[in-house]
């Protein structure tokens, strides 16, 4: 028999055929992933954190994942292309070593060059390979470097026979070097003209030039696919599919509490879900109430996010009339733009106090929060040449702490608690 964890899983993929997993439906995102790739082009999906876009990624490739066809580079932070290059070669048999030391008395020198063939018999492709060995007094430091080249039309041909899937993760974590790499490595991906080997590459941004190097070369290749927050369909997908697998009943005004307060987010609706679920388990009949919902959004607040609840108080005043640094917050989370201008936190605060606030009086909270007195919380946005900042843009440090306070606002209707 299932249980409420064999269904719901916060913090990981859903990618079980026993997890619940809802088909990203909203501007029809899923549809156009796969579109893209089965013509060969390369789709960069991009988005605010947390909506679920290595789910979506994974999950459509679940079937090369399976065959072990899939390199999935879960981060580019620290890396170069050759790391990428090498994970693949690695995924399909050959040894990348990258040094050894051994115990020696004598001191010498040498460097050869050769090739360096897969572990696999029927794999004819080869990498060219430089080894070179030094020694000196107490040890033997020997190196072999597999991948010469992130443009090597070889490392092209081993990943087309292999028909690979390379998934590149958190580009927005890319040094400028990888970037540079990257667009060299797609020109020569484009040219091969390769019809099984498969490219996607996903980053948190909103705005997909921030993540891949502006180049005529490769924007024929890339197909850019926007992915938001969960739209109500497909979050209520999630809640009343993952409920009638555990013989678990939920009214309809249940659904739309918990499908409201995850604003969008995959994990938080995950989460919320399974707190509810494991609550009514052991029940006879199984049934989800308002005090479950109410008290899966209060662990989630104090538990999950304890963190970001400390960073959040620590930010936001909790006495006096206006509290401009709580409503500027609030203001910023609900902008569905990553960048925020002056004039739409002025908008927001004057929506949610009934009155004109003149953006002057703004101006001062809104500093206070790129201090670190306050976090900071907020800060400015550099221009891409790093030459500067962006004037009268800013942007939340830690971007999973916009989704928080997004839920945070929804927080009151559920608990029933004071302004959250």
């Amino acid at each position: 028999m299932l249980r409420p964890s064999d269904v719901y899983t916060p913090g990981k993929l859903p990618l079980a055929p026993t997890n619940v997993y809802a088909p990203r439906t909203r501007d029809d995102a899923q549809r156009k992933l796969g579109k893209t790739l089965e013509r060969g082009l390369v789709p960069l999906v991009f988005g605010e954190y947390g909506v679920g876009k290595t789910s979506m990624a994974r999950y459509l490739r679940r079937a090369e994942e399976a065959a072990g066809r899939l390199v999935h580079i879960e981060s580019v932070a620290g890396k170069s292309m050759a790391d990428v290059l090498s994970q693949c070669l690695e995924k399909v048999g050959y040894t990348v070593q990258r040094k050894r030391v051994a115990s020696s008395s004598s001191q010498s020198g040498d460097e050869q060059s050769g090739q360096a063939k897969a572990g696999i018999a029927w794999l004819e492709a080869v990498i060219g390979s430089k080894r070179t060995r030094s020694q000196t007094t107490g040890q033997t430091r020997e190196e072999e470097v597999v991948v010469t080249s992130p443009t090597s039309s070889r490392i092209l041909e081993v990943c087309e026979a292999n028909s690979l899937v390379l998934l590149i993760d958190e580009l927005h974590k890319a040094s400028d070097s990888f970037s540079k790499e990257l667009a060299n490595f797609l020109k020569a991906y484009g040219n091969a003209n390769c019809r099984a080997f498969k490219i996607l590459l996903l980053g948190t941004a909103s705005e997909a030039t921030r993540l891949v190097t502006i180049d005529p070369g490769i924007d024929r290749l890339i197909t850019e696919i926007h992915l938001r927050a969960m739209d109500e369909t497909e979050a209520r997908f999630v809640v009343e599919e993952g409920m009638k697998t555990l013989a678990i009943s939920i009214n309809d005004n249940e659904v739309r509490k918990l499908v409201d307060v995850c604003v969008g987010s995959p994990n938080i609706l995950q989460y919320l879900c399974l707190e509810c679920a494991e609550a009514a388990w052991d029940r006879k009949p199984r049934a989800i109430g308002p005090a479950d919902v109410a008290n899966s959004l209060k662990e989630y607040v104090e538990s999950r996010e304890a963190r970001l609840y400390r960073t959040y108080m620590a930010a936001i005043e909790t006495v006096g009339d206006r509290r401009y640094r709580k409503r500027v917050l609030h203001a910023m989370a609900q902008c569905e733009d990553e960048y925020v201008t002056m004039e739409q936190i002025r908008d927001g605060v004057t929506q949610a106090i009934g009155q004109a606030v003149p953006s002057s009086t703004l101006s001062g909270p809104l500093r206070d929060l790129k201090n670190p007195k306050y976090g900071p919380v907020l800060q400015d946005v550099k221009r891409p040449d790093a030459s500067g900042r962006l004037a009268n843009y800013t942007v939340f440090v830690d971007p999973t702490l916009k989704a928080f306070v997004r839920l945070l606002a929804r927080k009151a209707a559920i608990v029933g608690a004071e302004d959250a």
